[in-house]
């Protein structure tokens, strides 16, 4: 169960770089979410996988490293 949860978070936070990739370098894509609040709230929920996920994916190396059997 644990890998599950481990693979998801480091699927969404791999899937919110990808987004981010895109949002860059499409300057179509940063005027629709400038113009839709469904866009918006997208941008939001990728920017919380993003620095969650980066946060979440580090601290649980530091603490299979610190926590070793």
């Amino acid at each position: 169960m644990r890998k599950y949860w481990w693979l998801t978070v480091v699927v969404l936070w791999l899937l919110s770089i990808v987004y981010f990739l895109v949002y860059v370098n499409s300057p179509a894509l940063r005027t629709a979410v400038d113009a839709s609040t469904a866009l918006s709230m997208l941008h939001g929920l990728m920017d919380l996988l993003l620095i969650g996920g980066g946060i979440a994916i580090i601290a649980g190396l530091l603490h299979k490293i610190f926590h070793r059997k």
